[in-house]
Parts: C-alpha cells; sequence; structure tokens
C-alpha cells in the first residue's frame, strides 16, 4: 500500500529535483522505504495505462504485484511500487 500523501511528497520532490538528476532514483528512494522505485520513458509505458499523478515533465503510475505477473493500477492498496516515467523533451 502507498498512502496518498507518500506519493504527493514523492511528486513534490520530483518537481524540485533538476531534470538532469530525475532519473537518480536513488535520491528519491528515501519516499518509498518499502516500495519499489523504477525510472523509465513515458514512451515505455502502455498507451491505455493512466498515471496516478501527473507533474511537469513526468508522470508517476503505480505498480500491482499481487497476481503472478506486475501491472500498472490506480488501485494505491494494492501498489507495491512507483514508475517515474519521464516526458522526452519532444512530448
Amino acid at each position: 500500500m502507498i498512502a496518498v500523501n507518500t506519493l504527493q511528497q514523492l511528486a513534490q520532490a520530483i518537481e524540485q529535483t533538476p531534470l538532469a538528476l530525475r532519473e537518480d532514483t536513488q535520491r528519491l528512494k528515501a519516499f518509498l522505504p518499502e516500495a519499489g522505485l523504477t525510472c523509465c520513458s513515458d514512451n515505455d509505458i502502455p498507451g491505455r495505462a493512466k498515471p496516478a499523478w501527473q507533474g511537469t515533465g513526468f508522470d508517476l503510475y503505480l505498480v500491482d504485484a499481487t497476481a503472478h505477473c506486475a501491472s500498472l493500477t490506480n488501485d494505491l492498496t494494492i501498489a507495491c511500487g512507483v514508475v517515474l516515467a519521464l516526458h522526452d523533451d519532444d512530448d
């Protein structure tokens, strides 16, 4: 489970992080001590997926690993991780 305020704090920290350093998930891991944090390009996210949070230059997606394979979810109660999807310059 990931709390809404945890997601908000993570998003604020990302907003305050210079663009060149946003891929460094180790700097942001303190906001999710018991959950995973992965970074990718927003082009790597399926088009039908809806972000749990939209920020300037990034989106946050929630990961559900309750089934055999991990998938994206918008349900904070089953989320076990977050994907930081960075927007490309041409987006």
